[in-house]
């Protein structure tokens, strides 16, 4: 048996798929979500939140974006 990986556009999605569910010669295993995907929205905002750090950490460390002392930051809170 072979096996493809075929990128189709969202909105044609439902469409291939019933149309590759009606070959008999054809088994279709479902697409699997990724660990993003499987998030709930409040999950989802924190790990966005949690990558944005990321970003400006890295922007820090390559001169791109001014850091600022911690006590600094603990004082606003």
């Amino acid at each position: 048996m072979k096996q493809v990986t075929i990128n189709i556009p969202e909105n044609k999605f439902s469409f291939f798929m019933k149309l590759m569910r009606s070959l008999n010669f054809v088994k279709v295993v479902e697409p699997t979500l990724t660990a993003e995907e499987q998030l709930t929205p409040a999950q989802k905002k924190t790990w966005e939140n949690i990558k944005q750090g990321f970003i400006e950490l890295r922007m820090v460390e390559e001169g791109k974006l001014k850091d600022r002392p911690i006590q600094e930051l603990l004082n606003e809170l």
